[in-house]
């Protein structure tokens, strides 16, 4: 809250944020009720209502650390009790500082033309952090927020955080329409086709491997394409967690059956794909049976390229 040193409040922030939330993950595996220590409300609130901070630093000290980061400092991953403590803890902070966000959104809205200098960007991270919090809440009012954003936005960086927060919420619907008029506007754009996959392959609602797996049939999906492949599979496999790590096996298996596919036609790419299997080490026995087992499945599986036969027989190792 008050340290004169911009890196020193975002390290403290995060350091303070990971505290917290590595307590409140014991609490959650114990089956103890979730309580949010109001000292980090508290410190959010005492940075979010100084005007006088720079906004770019803002957005950066209240971004809570990542499921990524919180799986990396984990002894043994408990992908579920991370991320339901993060949506926990991004929730309670809505509940506690709403009329905050909301007027510091507000604050955030300019009027003039876009501009890519400094203090624009700065405004646009914080205005859509803002909306992110905004959005955990679950209210119609803030997913109307989010669409007067999408449908107004004169740039990619508040079309995009819209678009992104509403098809990762709960309004179905809402995101269903919006990821169609995203890529009906983008479609000959490949780099925001790719970014328009990746956006769907991240989503932590439930079924959303069906729907990569529908994805895949896409005209615009090339598995040639090794950033279409980054986008789509990388983006499911590597960066959804809670969908990737499902407890049936299911996403092991989809990632299994891709790499034996491109095995045969990008064997390159398929060896830095197998990246999430191999970290079978630091999850639970049961996923850890499973995602080995998907590692013996290629092995087992006959003629192997010498990239992948070495990432699957060193990990097995």
């Amino acid at each position: 809250s008050h340290d004169s040193d911009g890196f020193s409040r975002w390290d403290a922030a995060q350091q303070l944020a990971v505290d917290i939330m590595q307590a409140l993950i014991k609490d959650y595996q114990a089956g103890n009720t979730l309580e949010l220590d109001t000292c980090l409300i508290d410190a959010y609130r005492a940075v979010l209502e100084d005007s006088t901070l720079d906004k770019a630093m803002v957005a950066k000290v209240l971004s809570l650390p990542t499921e990524a980061y919180l799986s990396e400092l984990a002894s043994e991953i408990d992908v579920d009790a991370i991320h339901h403590v993060r949506n926990y803890v991004r929730k309670a902070i809505a509940e506690a500082l709403e009329d905050t966000l909301v007027s510091v959104y507000e604050g955030c809205q300019i009027a003039a033309e876009y501009s890519p200098d400094a203090a624009s960007i700065a405004r646009r991270s914080l205005k859509n952090l803002c909306l992110s919090y905004l959005l955990a809440l679950e209210e119609p009012r803030y997913l109307a927020l989010a669409e007067s954003q999408y449908d107004n936005a004169d740039n990619m960086t508040d079309q995009s955080a819209a678009l992104a927060l509403v098809a990762h919420s709960r309004f179905h619907q809402a995101a269903k329409k919006l990821l169609g008029r995203f890529f009906e506007q983008w479609q000959n754009e490949a780099l925001v086709v790719n970014q328009w996959f990746a956006i769907q392959a991240t989503n932590p609602e439930p079924g959303t491997l069906a729907a990569v797996e529908a994805l895949m049939t896409h005209p615009a999906f090339d598995m040639k394409n090794p950033n279409k492949l980054r986008s789509l599979l990388g983006g499911f496999c590597g960066q959804n967690p809670i969908n990737f790590h499902m407890t049936d096996g299911s996403g092991y298996r989809f990632l299994g059956d891709r790499i034996l596919e491109l095995n045969k036609q990008n064997p390159q790419v398929a060896s830095r794909m197998l990246t999430p299997l191999t970290r079978w080490r630091k999850y639970d026995a049961q996923r850890q049976q499973l995602m080995k087992d998907q590692l013996q499945r290629i092995l087992d599986s006959g003629e192997l390229s010498k990239d992948v036969y070495e990432v699957v027989s060193k990990s097995l190792a």
